[in-house]
């Protein structure tokens, strides 16, 4: 009788784990501020997808560069065809981990976890690692970061004619709210 219970137990476990869902968003914003005193550059992607599985803390998301909106249109076009060449390398992926990310002790107040994993931009994937604060709320779970990026580190030439107008360390802010999408 109490293997039997232990069985049963066992199997109502593997099947609420089962059950439980992943996050997902295809409307998360990712910001960048590449400005110097001399040239004011912020573009904003809020087409990015990413998907979180609470199980394991597995994240992932991806972009299209060329859904990064500038205040001017010039600023998108160089940007796209000069800088990232979005025709060549159109995507930006992330694929990692929340590290002892358990969605239980998740609530409406941020809590901090680390992220690790591989950035992938401009055709060059690096380990990447970052803080990012995650909270649950009634539309779902909420993932907010900020970090540096070095354009040269992906391989992103900024002509020396530029340097004084382009940052040479980006700083990013990145905002998903994810919902539950049942399997």
């Amino acid at each position: 009788m109490k293997k039997m219970i232990i069985l049963i137990l066992g199997i109502v476990a593997c099947a609420a784990t089962e059950a439980q869902g992943t996050y997902k968003t295809t409307k998360g914003e990712i910001e960048f501020n590449a400005s110097t005193p001399l040239e004011d550059i912020h573009a904003v992607n809020k087409a990015v997808n990413a998907i979180l599985k609470p199980g394991n803390g597995d994240f992932a998301s991806v972009l299209l560069m060329k859904d990064f909106n500038f205040r001017r249109s010039l600023m998108q076009e160089h940007f796209n065809e000069n800088f990232v060449e979005s025709e060549t390398y159109p995507k930006a992926y992330f694929t990692g981990n929340i590290q002892n990310f358990k969605p239980e002790e998740l609530s409406s107040s941020a809590k901090e976890y680390m992220v690790d994993g591989k950035l992938t931009i401009h055709g060059v994937t690096k380990e990447f690692s970052t803080k990012a604060s995650l909270s649950k709320n009634s539309d779902g779970i909420k993932l907010v970061s900020n970090f540096i990026l070095k354009p040269e580190e992906y391989k992103i030439e900024v002509p020396k004619l530029l340097f004084t107008k382009i940052a040479q360390e980006v700083e990013v802010d990145v905002s998903f709210v994810m919902d539950e999408q049942r399997e």
